[in-house]
């Protein structure tokens, strides 16, 4: 009897809050992600972890903006187990659970309401497109811009 091994599955989790502008505006991305890659073995998740948030406002979001992905409340303490600071902020996980990418959706916005007229770098799609060829992530970390996470102290990083 030959067994066959599957292929790894990979997580994308998405911080988000639906009254941040930055997310309105990366849910545009977040569709193409979730367009380009139906069929691979990839789940993407949309995870709400500011306290703040109730369940009819992310049900509303993922309506209005047309998001395919699981969405969910962050009740076991995601962002702060990765470390999360920003929404919208994007982790790539493998079948270890371990983080290959962090970071922007793309190079859209360089600056907290800072934006360029179009975007130049997709970078959670690169990432994405390495894993899938069984590459290593060429650029695994980049700076998020959003808005922080409720609770969250943003010192920098040791």
């Amino acid at each position: 009897m030959r067994m066959t091994i599957a292929k790894p599955v990979w997580r994308v989790i998405l911080f988000l809050a639906p009254l941040c502008p930055i997310c309105q505006n990366m849910s545009h991305e977040m569709r193409l992600l979730e367009k380009e890659f139906s069929g691979e073995p990839i789940e993407f998740f949309g995870v709400f972890p500011n306290p703040s948030t109730r369940p009819d406002q992310i049900a509303e979001f993922g309506d209005k903006y047309g998001l395919n992905m699981e969405l969910l409340p962050d009740t076991v303490g995601w962002a702060s187990q990765l470390d999360a600071r920003w929404t919208p902020e994007a982790f790539v996980i493998d079948e270890r659970d371990s983080i290959v990418y962090r970071g922007r959706l793309n190079d859209r916005y360089f600056a907290p309401g800072k934006r360029r007229p179009k975007t130049r770098k997709r970078d959670l799609q690169h990432a994405l497109r390495d894993v899938l060829s069984g590459q290593p992530v060429q650029i695994p970390l980049t700076d998020a811009v959003g808005c922080p996470i409720e609770g969250i102290r943003l010192n920098k990083r040791p």
